[in-house]
């Protein structure tokens, strides 16, 4: 929460998805910078930055009664920053993707040396996630997703339920899928702020 906030953050959450604007405004006056300086840490741009925050702030009007009715409204409005952040690497990476087309040829873009090594990378990624799912989840998750057997299959084979099969699998493909976006997000600042 933003220092000296003397707000209840949620009343005034509450009051924006009532369309009240200087609610609103007092939560954009609150935010604004630590939004502006997370996202500038990220970006290293200024101009960036002042993009994203004002990205935020659309979506946060835009999405209002969503964020308020969300078990934690204020989580819920850094995860709109996230988002934006995330966004806008993902809009590098493809500006980054037909770059390399136009210049290389599709062709050679697909057999680089670079795109098989992602293609590693990525594989590694994912076989280290799934080698931290707990056993029962990751013997599930092999089975479905790479063994490709039914539900059905794979609580006759485990003799479990269906219902649990479909329980485990459901965890551990949303574990995949979390940790990998972060895997992501930090591979593209990588190939971008550090490479």
């Amino acid at each position: 929460m933003p220092k000296e906030f003397s707000y209840d953050i949620v009343f005034l959450i509450k009051q924006v998805a009532e369309d009240d604007e200087k609610a609103f405004r007092i939560i954009f006056d609150n935010y604004k910078e630590l939004f502006y300086s997370t996202a500038y840490k990220m970006t290293h741009s200024a101009t960036i930055a002042e993009d994203i925050v004002q990205e935020v702030f659309v979506r946060i009007w835009i999405k209002r009664k969503l964020v308020a009715s969300a078990k934690k409204p204020e989580g819920y409005l850094f995860t709109i920053l996230h988002n934006c952040i995330y966004s806008h690497f993902r809009k590098m990476a493809r500006e980054r993707q037909l770059q390399l087309k136009v210049s290389y040829g599709e062709d050679m873009m697909e057999n680089s040396i670079e795109s098989e090594l992602i293609e590693k990378e990525n594989r590694a990624n994912l076989e280290n996630r799934i080698n931290q799912l707990p056993p029962q989840q990751k013997i599930i998750y092999q089975l479905a997703k790479q063994e490709n057997l039914s539900r059905d299959e794979i609580a006759a084979q485990l003799k479990i339920s269906p219902n649990t099969v479909r329980n485990h699998l459901s965890a551990a493909v949303e574990y995949i899928k979390a940790h990998l976006k972060k895997d992501i997000a930090g591979m593209i600042w990588v190939l971008f702020w550090v490479g």
